[in-house]
């Protein structure tokens, strides 16, 4: 600033005064620069937390990457601590039917005056209870509030694992599903080096062109990379998986067979085994307690206090002795009662929207779960089908190419007909699979089907995993 000062004021050039204007400029970045330096440097050096471990094993059973799931994922552990924040809640609304207990003391002259005379003193000690009788459903509803929310907290903690477990099996079947349609590749590439060496065969004897050779050799690479394409899906739906259950498995043994024999209806949906919905239904009923506990609030409360003081001064001391029968009724609020129960008649109505969300969303999983498996079905009946006719049909033209009353054409065009209808036949399969997963997921009979079992009544503590 004094450079670009003193050449205003000595009548430089303008192009003079814009070079030390420029000067200046880069000469206070290179100064902030190097002192900001240590604080880029500082920030490398955090350490941040560790990812979550991961192990490799050879096999993975549905059961226990389910359970796995349970111990790796957060939001497990967050309702689980919801729970006991509703405990806690429920111990504390209990609290009030107890006697209340407490110390007082004060330091500091104080003076009283009646009609006997004054009394003054510089200090008092004493001990206050007071124990609650009647408030006309204030404490009560608190306490049916509480245990409204504790069990929608657990039916929260219930439906969690049972969204997590879907969500796994899911990822598990998606797994199995890349790996058949890579055997399914591997097949037909070795069957497409047959017809390769067939054709190598009849090209040295004379009876076709090379051109056929060729031709078999490029089918071949295009199926290699059609099946590296497959191994490719395979290894991501295996690190989906591994981030859900922390486990690299080169081998998923299991299929969820009784999944499939399970009672599908969307006629009569069974709502009150869905634990999202009876958690929204709890919520309602703890929303109507706190309009009983707002009502509540235009009533007395009546209590016993008593209690014993001390009060000393430089002459001598006394006790103040009292039992009292104290009834609190409220006579104006500026609208505060009024507004309470407003509020809470809200807060049940939204609770009801929610119940009726709940349902609403189990209903359409539900239905179209039903439709998806339903046309799966379909199309594996017609798939297999137009498998085995091809296989047929993959024989038959290979008996006649080697009497030459075939193409090699023909036996490329079977074996592309092979290919995809087992690569259909796979495809409805799992689709298959994930519908009844999904099915079994919206009416929340998961991981009872699977033999992972929960705590079919609310309590106090956890399901066992």
């Amino acid at each position: 600033m004094k450079c670009i000062k003193y050449g205003l004021l000595s009548g430089q050039s303008s192009k003079k005064l814009k070079y030390r204007r420029r000067f200046w400029l880069y000469g206070s970045l290179s100064c902030w620069l190097l002192i900001a330096s240590p604080l880029v440097y500082a920030d490398d050096e955090y350490q941040w937390q560790a990812a979550p471990s991961e192990q490799q094993l050879d096999s993975l059973s549905i059961h226990e990457a389910i359970l796995r799931a349970f111990g790796r994922n957060p939001q497990i552990a967050q309702a689980a601590a919801q729970i006991r924040v509703g405990n806690a809640n429920l111990t504390g609304a209990e609290s009030a039917w107890f006697p209340q207990v407490s110390l007082q003391g004060g330091l500091g002259r104080t003076h009283q005056t009646d009609s006997s005379g004054s009394l003054n003193n510089n200090g008092s000690v004493g001990v206050n209870l007071k124990q609650l009788i009647y408030d006309f459903g204030k404490t009560g509803g608190s306490i049916d509030e509480q245990q409204n929310l504790t069990e929608a907290y657990n039916y929260q903690l219930y439906s969690t694992l049972n969204n997590v477990g879907q969500l796994t099996l899911q990822s598990y079947l998606q797994v199995k599903r890349y790996q058949e349609l890579a055997l399914a590749a591997q097949r037909n590439l070795a069957s497409l080096k047959t017809v390769r060496d067939m054709a190598k065969m009849r090209a040295d004897a004379g009876l076709s062109s090379q051109s056929d050779v060729l031709q078999a050799d490029s089918r071949i690479d295009g199926m290699n990379a059609t099946y590296q394409q497959y191994q490719a899906q395979v290894r991501s739906s295996q690190a989906v998986l591994m981030a859900l259950t922390g486990v690299m498995a080169d081998t998923l043994p299991d299929l969820p067979k009784n999944l499939l024999n399970q009672k599908i209806t969307i006629k009569s949906l069974p709502y009150q085994q869905n634990n999202a919905v009876r958690s929204a239904q709890a919520k309602q009923s703890a929303a109507e307690q706190r309009i009983r506990q707002a009502k509540a609030q235009y009533w007395p409360t009546v209590s016993v206090q008593a209690g014993r003081t001390r009060y000393g001064d430089n002459n001598g001391s006394y006790w103040d002795d009292r039992v009292q029968l104290v009834v609190d009724a409220p006579l104006y609020q500026g609208g505060a009662t009024g507004a309470k129960v407003e509020a809470a008649e809200g807060d049940r109505q939204n609770s009801l929207a929610e119940l009726e969300a709940s349902k609403l969303d189990v209903n359409q999983k539900a239905s179209t779960a039903y439709a998806d498996l339903i046309g799966a079905q379909q199309r594996q009946q017609a798939s297999e089908a137009q498998q085995s006719s091809a296989v047929q049909a993959r024989s038959v033209y290979q008996d006649e190419y080697r009497l030459s009353k075939r193409s090699l054409n023909d036996l490329l065009s079977v074996e592309q007909d092979v290919l995809q209808a087992e690569n259909a036949a796979i495809t409805a399969r799992y689709d298959a699979w994930d519908a009844a997963v999904r099915y079994a997921g919206a009416v929340d009979n998961l991981l009872d089907m699977l033999g992972i079992e929960r705590q079919k009544v609310t309590g106090d503590t956890l399901p066992e995993l």
